[in-house]
C-alpha cells in the first residue's frame, strides 16, 4: 500500500512535491488545475524531473471544474480537449493513472442516453490514454443519489474504464458508507482510492475525526472499517489523503492510516 497526498493548486507545485517527499509520503497525487498546475502554463518536464528526483510515485487527477456535462456541445468539446491535454501532462510526468471526476451528463438526456454519452465520451478518452500509456479511471462524486447505479451501467458499457473510489464522497448524504457496495460492483476495476473525513452531509475534506461524533457516536468515517473493507477485497494499491487545512493534520492522518492498515491486515 502506498500513501499519497493531493497537491493544492493554490500552492507552488514544486514545493508541494518536495514537501510530500520530505514528510514520508510514497506518492504525489497531482491535481491538474489552475492556477498552480494549469495544463497550459506548467512546465511538465520540470515537474517530471522534480518527481523523479524526489523518488515519489505519481498519479494525476483531471480538474473537477471541466464541464463534461454541459448542454452546449462546443463547451463539452472544449472540456474533452482539456481532458486530453491532462492525459498528455500525465504521460510527461510519468503517471500511471489519470482520474476523471464523474459529473453526470447534460440534464436534457435520459439515463439511457446518458449512459450512451459516457460510452462515446470515454471511448475517445480511453483511446488517447492508451496512446500515451496512461490508465483512465472514473472517480465517484459526492452526489450519491442513483450514482452507484450509474457507475454499474457505465463500467459495464466501457470495459476498459477503471474505478477511482473516493471513500469520503461515498459517505455524503447516505445512511452508511458505500465503500462495500461499490467494491462488490467493481473491485476488479479499482486502481486508486481517495480518503478524507466529513460530517456525512457535505464533502468537507477533513482530517480523520475532525467532524466529531455523529448520532452513532463516531466520526462520519470509521477508518478501521474502511481499511478492513479494502483488505477484504484484496486491495493493496495507492491511497491518497485528499484533505484541506493545515498540513500537520495530513501528516498525522498518514501515521494513523499506516497503523490502522497494519492492524486490519
Amino acid at each position: 500500500m502506498q500513501i499519497g497526498v493531493s497537491t493544492n493548486p493554490k500552492q507552488n507545485l514544486m514545493q508541494e512535491i518536495s514537501w510530500a517527499a520530505e514528510n514520508g509520503f510514497e506518492l504525489i497525487d497531482l491535481y491538474l488545475a489552475a492556477p498552480g498546475a494549469a495544463i497550459e502554463s506548467t512546465d511538465w518536464h520540470a515537474v517530471q524531473r522534480a518527481i523523479t528526483d524526489s523518488g515519489l510515485a505519481v498519479v494525476c487527477q483531471a480538474a473537477s471544474y471541466l464541464p463534461l456535462n454541459n448542454p452546449v456541445p462546443g463547451i463539452r468539446q472544449a472540456a474533452l480537449d482539456e481532458v486530453r491535454r491532462s492525459i498528455d501532462a500525465a504521460k510527461i510526468v510519468g503517471a500511471s493513472v489519470l482520474s476523471v471526476p464523474f459529473c453526470g451528463w447534460p440534464a436534457h438526456l435520459t439515463d439511457a442516453l446518458g449512459y450512451e454519452y459516457y460510452r462515446q465520451l470515454f471511448e475517445v478518452i480511453l483511446a488517447h490514454g492508451a496512446q500515451r500509456g496512461v490508465t483512465i479511471a472514473l472517480e465517484n462524486s459526492a452526489h450519491n443519489a442513483h450514482q452507484l447505479k450509474y457507475f454499474r451501467e457505465i463500467l459495464q458499457r466501457v470495459p476498459k474504464l477503471m474505478l477511482h473510489y473516493n471513500i469520503g464522497h461515498g459517505r455524503v448524504g447516505t445512511a452508511q458508507s458505500l465503500t462495500r457496495e461499490y467494491l462488490f460492483a467493481a473491485a476488479d476495476r479499482l486502481v486508486h482510492v481517495h480518503i478524507s473525513d466529513n460530517d456525512g452531509e457535505r464533502d468537507s475534506r477533513l482530517p480523520f475525526g475532525a467532524p466529531g461524533e455523529n448520532a452513532a457516536g463516531n466520526s462520519a468515517l470509521n477508518i478501521a472499517r474502511e481499511m478492513q473493507t479494502l483488505h477484504s477485497f484484496r486491495y493493496d494499491g495507492s491511497i491518497t489523503l485528499d484533505m484541506g487545512g493545515d498540513r500537520r493534520w495530513v501528516i498525522a492522518c498518514a501515521q494513523e492510516l499506516r497503523t490502522v492498515w497494519g492492524a486490519t491486515a
